[in-house]
């Protein structure tokens, strides 16, 4: 019994080391992490996000463009004028006509163009979520594969546990048999054991939901997870690591964008005032349908029109100060969402110094509760210490061995937390092999197919006259 109770108990020093059998199905930290970025469907969502602001801009800059329209119309005209009550009158003829209407917008005081500039700024905000919800869905990946290694390594404590448990109340009754301990040595053995298969059920029900997490993230169960490898390198110091945040986090870049948007926006409704001036041409066909060569209708027709808003019921007023308390709360996020990335990034480097300190202690927390252990139970044969005694010590091995393994799985967790609040828990950043979502692309594309000769003219020229008033 001696012999197997050493070699049980010291086989646990193995166990989050993950030494064993190899198997032709493992999955490492990176597997995880790819697919979890190629597959997830929040950060899939997000990208769709992201096309539907691309779309956005592309709205805005079509009120800059010429429009081409076409309306046709059937019409029958009855003249009352001349005929009694009851009288039928002069029914004429119908009409057919068809028009071609080319519109383009001459002036209505820089909006548009404001609102254009406006959208583009919430497209690189959205731009800013994607890469937010790409670190989230990331750690959220890295938090559950630790778990889900973290919850296999304290069910094979709490298994170990039990076995030398057992063992435990098995020579407690062999001992009462022949009268070298009591009853009560017994009871508190078959206690401790009964303890232990509690631990067992729960750890056992926590790594159920760890892998029901994994799943969650990553979209498949875990199989045979590899050892991580070491943490990410990240700065010395949180002064360091702030500075990079502060300037790189995707939150706060987001709130700087927003707030920009925000400003223009409220740039632009401002000039709700402004006249508004549009050019038009248009081309009208028609003939009557009771003959099938004759025109009664072959016009080209030229304006100009002009309108503004003097009155609209206080709603002009309205949007001004609606625009303004958008622009306010969008500059008092981004002093929040600084707040918040400083708050988070400390927190996080703090339980990364923690952990690390927590690993060095509980490595040799281990050591001394094994050695510790040893005596008791050495001690326990020769009758100088008692069967809780000898509980009590195994109980300090497990808490010891628990301890590590938490300790680990907090460091890696943190450790990633810290490279997340700076920014910089990315697919480009951890070099992970796999296609990057480039949003340009899409931009790009949906960009050329509204381009026109006569559109791209008229916006470089808006761009001109802007950068002049700026000037």
């Amino acid at each position: 019994m001696t012999k197997w109770l050493k070699t049980a108990v010291t086989s646990g020093l193995i166990i989050w080391s993950g030494a064993g059998i190899a198997t032709a199905q493992t999955t490492s930290l990176a597997d995880a992490l790819v697919q979890a970025y190629t597959t997830n469907p929040q950060l899939r969502g997000q990208q769709a996000v992201e096309r539907i602001a691309v779309e956005d801009v592309i709205n805005q800059r079509g009120d800059l463009l010429p429009t081409l329209s076409q309306s046709g119309r059937l019409s029958r005209v009855k003249d009352l004028g001349n005929t009694g009550f009851g009288a039928p009158g002069n029914t004429g003829q119908a009409t057919l006509s068809f028009s071609t209407r080319l519109g383009l917008q001459l002036y209505d005081g820089g909006a548009d163009r404001l609102d254009v500039h406006a959208a583009r700024m919430s497209l690189l905000a959205s731009r800013q979520a994607l890469k937010n919800v790409e670190q989230t869905v990331l750690l959220n990946t890295v938090t559950a594969f630790m778990n889900v290694r973290s919850s296999q390594a304290f069910v094979r404590l709490a298994n170990n546990n039990v076995r030398v448990l057992r063992e435990q109340v098995r020579a407690a009754n062999d001992r009462f048999a022949v009268g070298e301990v009591t009853r009560t040595d017994v009871s508190q053995a078959q206690a401790r054991l009964a303890s232990a298969l509690s631990t067992l059920a729960a750890n056992r029900g926590n790594l159920m939901r760890s892998v029901d997490s994994y799943v969650a993230v990553v979209g498949s169960k875990p199989r045979n997870l590899r050892t991580p490898p070491p943490t990410p390198k990240i700065p010395s110091t949180v002064t360091k690591a702030e500075a990079v945040a502060i300037s790189r986090h995707p939150r706060v870049v987001q709130a700087q964008f927003s707030a920009k948007a925000a400003e223009l926006t409220l740039q632009s409704v401002n000039k709700n005032r402004h006249p508004q001036f549009d050019a038009s041409l248009t081309h009208t066909i028609g003939r009557n349908t009771g003959t099938n060569t004759t025109l009664t209708n072959n016009s080209l027709t030229a304006e100009i029109t002009g309108a503004m808003n003097i009155y609209a019921g206080g709603k002009l007023n309205s949007a001004r100060r609606r625009a303004l308390a958008g622009y306010e709360q969008s500059q008092a996020n981004v002093q929040l969402q600084g707040y918040i990335t400083r708050q988070s990034l400390r927190n996080a480097f703090t339980t990364l110094q923690v952990a690390r300190a927590s690993i060095v202690s509980g490595r040799e927390q281990v050591r001394a509760a094994l050695v510790a252990f040893e005596g008791v139970r050495e001690e326990a044969k020769l009758g100088a210490r008692t069967t809780l005694d000898t509980l009590n010590a195994e109980q300090e091995v497990l808490t010891a061995r628990s301890n590590l393994v938490s300790a680990i799985r907090d460091e890696y967790v943190a450790a990633y937390s810290v490279l997340s609040e700076m920014g910089l828990l990315t697919a480009e950043h951890l070099k992970l092999g796999v296609p990057i979502y480039n949003p340009d692309v899409n931009y790009v594309k949906v960009s050329k197919q509204q381009s026109n000769p006569l559109g791209l003219k008229r916006s470089k020229i808006f761009d001109k006259l802007l950068k002049r008033r700026k000037n």
